[in-house]
């Protein structure tokens, strides 16, 4: 007989999959619980959520989410990072965590779909913030924008000076 709890932390674990397309798995082995909630505490304030996830159950919601094919990495304790749209900040986080905990480490991320190692992982988690990027893009098109309209006002204003020195050259 299945036992309810199980089946509910399954739908609970589908529902999380179905709303984070994104998400990194972890083996947290040998850290202690408060250094695990400290870690749950910097992931909640980037919008993401990290969970504890028993092997067997966490399979059967990949199997349900078309996930199957990561089931082969799925071996002793796991966490899982659902990061939705925060995947940069997330893994910043996990590899400032990786740090400070050498035991814990972060080896799996599915993508959008895809399904990232480790080392890619570190790659994305050295990327700026969405933010910066944003603010990045926004200065390279603003500045073609300034130079065209420092420019044009240049030219009005060498138009003034020389309409002025005509107008001055002849009340001369």
């Amino acid at each position: 007989m299945v036992k309810q709890y199980k089946v509910d932390f399954v739908n609970e674990i589908k529902d999380a999959l179905e709303e984070n397309r994104n998400f990194i798995l972890t083996k947290y082995s040998g850290i202690k619980v408060s250094e695990l909630t400290a870690l749950r505490s910097q992931i909640r304030e980037k919008g993401a959520t990290y969970k504890v996830v028993k092997n067997n159950l966490f399979k059967r919601a990949l199997d349900d989410k078309g996930y199957s094919s990561i089931e082969e990495h799925l071996k002793g304790p796991i966490g899982v990072a659902f990061a939705g749209d925060q995947i940069g900040d997330v893994a910043q986080v996990l590899k400032a965590f990786k740090k400070e905990q050498k035991l814990f480490e972060y080896f799996l991320g599915v993508i959008e779909g895809t399904v990232y190692d480790s080392a890619a992982l570190a790659k994305i988690a050295d990327l700026p913030s969405k933010e910066v990027l944003l603010s990045q893009i926004m200065s390279l098109i603003n500045g073609p924008a300034t130079g065209i309209a420092v420019g044009s006002k240049e030219i009005m204003n060498s138009l003034a000076r020389a309409i002025n020195a005509v107008a001055e050259k002849n009340n001369a």
